[in-house]
């Protein structure tokens, strides 16, 4: 028998450092998953690896072993994965996808050391900007380590900002929310918007780049007093006229001791809060509401990477007219593919309703199916598929499957596009 899939896991995954937290229904919050070190747990996971080729064995890029002669170091593990198919070391060479795989796999061991018996019901793996060779191979590693597809989702920080804004006390979201990111000679600003006049509340989020602002090689000689002015002028600047009354900072960045006396003048009127695990948070409580134990049903987020409509299907069934949910707003486009089997009873086309959540209109689009024509009454099923090319391009495709030895199928496929 199967062990029952429990485990609600968010895992940032980070340039230099990857985060990992799984949600504890005794807290009802997201605890840390870490290694030991000299008896200690650490949190903030290298994201590299450490290979030794003579035997094979893999290591975390900060263990000792990393350190023996003729071990290979893969520092920069997401940058060498996403730059070719192949990381190549001096003599030595592995397929990234496999080198990703491995950190993976290393990972997710650690959850076994916290829940020896349980398995991941929903993991929501959260990265800077969502890649298409991250996705892919994210895809295919947790395909492979036993986590089906509809468990898995892989999401950006804005997405996991959303969620772990939303996800605090209400007193904190009365107003809209901002979030500063500082790393890497790069300033980040993210401002969350709600929209309380509508049911449920419609969550976005603008994010402004404000690294242009700022003279880093200045940064780096003149010191801390002239890194606090240039960021609270860049702060003071985002925040303009904006009723923001909660603030969250994160990043490397803030962790010079400049950043106490900084954040305390950003404080007036405001709640500033500091921490490098909010991603992850994020992740995790994003898990929670995609696993259908959440408490944020009135929230409805959307950003660039979701979709802003409710896609359904008129059927008839048992007995009644029904509209059958295909797509709903607030999914990730790319992750959008959904299917559904119909029997035309004497119907020439079928009906897909469009529901935009933002604008409150409705739209039905009525698709022919005389390119089917020439079979008897209830003597075709058809499979009708949902996907999403883009957010606002919804693809309808229509596949004839016969019905059994009585009619076989033509195989035929028809395609449709329609901008939503």
């Amino acid at each position: 028998m199967e062990e029952e899939r429990k485990l609600l896991v968010g895992i940032d995954l980070g340039w230099e450092t990857t985060q990992m937290t799984c949600f504890d229904f005794v807290s009802y919050e997201p605890v840390p998953i870490g290694r030991k070190i000299q008896g200690q747990r650490v949190y903030e996971i290298p994201t590299g690896l450490a290979v030794n080729p003579a035997n094979g064995e893999w290591y975390w890029i900060d263990e000792e072993y990393a350190k023996q002669d003729g071990v290979i170091c893969l520092h920069h593990l997401l940058a060498d994965v996403l730059r070719d198919e192949k990381i190549t070391a001096g003599r030595y060479s592995i397929e990234s996808y496999q080198a990703l795989k491995r950190f993976i796999v290393k990972l997710l061991s650690l959850l076994k050391e916290y829940y020896p018996a349980d398995m991941i019901r929903r993991l929501v793996i959260t990265v800077a900007e969502r890649r298409e060779r991250f996705r892919e191979y994210l895809t295919a590693i947790c395909g492979e380590l036993g986590i089906p597809k509809g468990s898995l989702v892989i999401q950006n920080h804005r997405q996991s900002y959303m969620y772990y804004a939303v996800s605090q006390p209400k007193e904190l979201w009365a107003h809209n929310v901002g979030l500063f990111e500082m790393e890497n000679n790069m300033l980040l600003y993210s401002q969350i918007d709600i929209d309380k006049k509508t049911v449920p509340y419609i969550v976005g989020v603008i994010q402004k780049d404000l690294s242009d602002g700022i003279d880093w090689a200045a940064l780096e000689k003149e010191g801390a007093s002239h890194i606090s002015y240039a960021f609270l002028n860049a702060a003071n600047t985002a925040l303009h006229k904006q009723l923001v009354t909660t603030v969250y900072v994160t990043g490397k960045g803030f962790e010079g001791p400049w950043a106490d006396e900084a954040l305390k003048e950003l404080c007036v009127g405001r709640r500033v809060f500091r921490g490098q695990n909010l991603f992850t948070k994020g992740a995790c409580y994003a898990a929670r509401e995609l696993a259908g134990e959440g408490k944020l049903g009135q929230c409805l987020f959307l950003d660039e990477d979701m979709i802003a409509c409710n896609v359904l299907l008129r059927v008839y069934h048992d007995a009644s007219v029904q509209d059958v949910m295909l797509a709903k707003a607030g999914a990730l486009w790319s992750e959008v593919d959904s299917s559904i089997d119909v029997i035309p009873d004497e119907e020439e086309e079928i009906r897909i309703t469009i529901q935009d959540v933002l604008k409150h209109e409705t739209r039905a689009h009525m698709l022919s199916l005389s390119g089917f024509a020439g079979r008897e009454n209830k003597m075709t099923r058809f499979t009708i598929r949902i996907r999403f090319a883009a957010s606002n391009t919804c693809i309808v495709t229509l596949k004839d499957n016969g019905f059994g030895e009585y009619c076989p199928s033509s195989n035929r496929v028809w395609e449709r596009y329609i901008t939503v």
